[in-house]
């Protein structure tokens, strides 16, 4: 804080003069000695009859609600943040997990289609992920049908190639 420069800025505030030293820069000084002298000039008009020192207390009062209020809103909004970094990871963490599995599964199917390819050799059966709900025969396998085309259903219902 002392490395940083100091500037002394002139102001007027509801008619009193204040050489304010900040490390803020004058036009943001001034800006701010505005806001205040408005907020002033706004308790005055609503209540004509205060002392300025009143006013003064009143806009103070003001400025202090407001800026509890803000402080809260960002508290809120940096819960809210944390919160959905929270879920954001949770999900990154769900989605490795998917493609992790969905990896497996292409390797599946790529051990499959080997087999299906060296069908006419005496090779074991691959083994049935855990993807694959339920294998039923069809209708012409059951009846005893060698004739007929047979396939292989999977879970939904619907014959797979």
């Amino acid at each position: 804080m002392e490395n940083e420069a100091k500037n002394r800025v002139k102001i007027d505030i509801a008619g009193t003069h204040f050489t304010v030293v900040s490390e803020e820069g004058e036009e943001y000084t001034r800006a701010v000695a505005d806001k205040l002298n408005e907020e002033i000039k706004n308790v005055r008009k609503a209540a004509p009859g205060l002392s300025l020192s009143a006013a003064v207390m009143l806009t103070a009062l003001n400025l202090c609600d407001t800026m509890t209020k803000a402080e809260e809103d960002a508290d809120r909004l940096r819960k809210q943040v944390r919160e959905y970094l929270s879920e954001a990871e949770k999900y990154r963490s769900e989605c490795s997990e998917m493609a992790a599995e969905n990896a497996k599964l292409k390797r599946d199917i790529e051990i499959y289609r080997q087999r299906l390819g060296d069908k006419g050799r005496n090779s074991e059966p691959a083994p049935v992920s855990p993807a694959i709900r339920t294998v039923r025969k069809t209708n012409s396998e059951e009846a005893g049908d060698d004739s007929a085309e047979s396939g292989i259903y999977f879970g939904n219902g619907n014959k797979k190639p």
